[in-house]
């Protein structure tokens, strides 16, 4: 496990804003006290975050042989400005019209999420926390992730469907840099403030979410952007890594 902490913004500020002390280190008990929070909700990308692939979309188009030499044609133009970002979806959702639902379903299931999940939701909930997850993927993955791990809020993008069979269309909730209504809207939802809010993302498109929380964690990002901004970085295959930076803030497991 590799983790940072945010350098101070201004020259004297202590990175103990995270509440994160070294091992050898031995803060005064009152500076504990005074630097512990009261997280009440943990929002989570789900791409990359809690999956292992950054992105369901691509995956579904590698799984089903039609990335390479052409799926992978949409985003280059969407990165090159040639296309906005509804039209990506667009063509992304349009190339799978006439696929059975129960199909892209047993697709999107076969994901690896990353291990320790069970551990990490189970010691947010032990702690009251409530659970949510922005996602600028599809909806179908979010709410089975919902549902299997008992989590409180889900929101991402809905494929359409006729008769149980996808019809090409798509409406998109979550625009994937757009995530910071949805926080207000979570926010909104479990009546809480900003300081009791902990972001977990991976990319770019988490920073508006990492704006809307007190705390944020930056994990196996690839995105200086989003780096400059996470309270903390940390590079781990295991969430339950996740556990100790945050037992300073929650308490220890029971």
């Amino acid at each position: 496990m590799n983790f940072s902490v945010r350098p101070p913004r201004k020259p004297g500020l202590s990175p103990l804003k995270t509440n994160f002390f070294p091992e050898n280190s031995q803060p005064h008990l009152d500076a504990r006290k005074k630097l512990k929070r009261s997280f009440k909700l943990a929002l989570f990308d789900l791409d990359g975050t809690l999956t292992k692939e950054r992105s369901a979309w691509e995956y579904i188009h590698r799984r089903l042989g039609v990335w390479e030499g052409y799926a992978e044609k949409f985003q280059a133009a969407f990165l090159r400005g040639e296309i906005t970002y509804l039209r990506f979806c667009e063509l992304d959702a349009e190339v799978w019209k006439g696929m059975k639902v129960s199909e892209m379903k047993r697709i999107l299931r076969e994901i690896p999420l990353y291990e320790g999940i069970e551990d990490l939701v189970g010691y947010l909930r032990e702690k009251r926390i409530k659970l949510g997850i922005i996602s600028s993927g599809l909806s179908l993955l979010s709410n089975w992730i919902k549902e299997r791990y008992g989590f409180d809020y889900a929101v991402a993008n809905e494929l359409g469907e006729t008769d149980g069979v996808l019809n090409g269309q798509i409406k998109i909730h979550v625009h994937f840099d757009q995530k910071g209504k949805w926080v207000q809207e979570a926010k909104r939802q479990f009546k809480v403030r900003k300081g009791e809010v902990l972001a977990i993302g991976d990319s770019a498109g988490d920073i508006a979410m990492f704006q809307g929380a007190g705390f944020s964690i930056a994990l196996n990002s690839r995105s200086p952007q989003l780096d400059a901004v996470a309270t903390l970085s940390i590079q781990s295959p295991d969430l339950r890594d996740l556990i100790p930076l945050l037992v300073s803030h929650l308490g220890t497991k029971s």
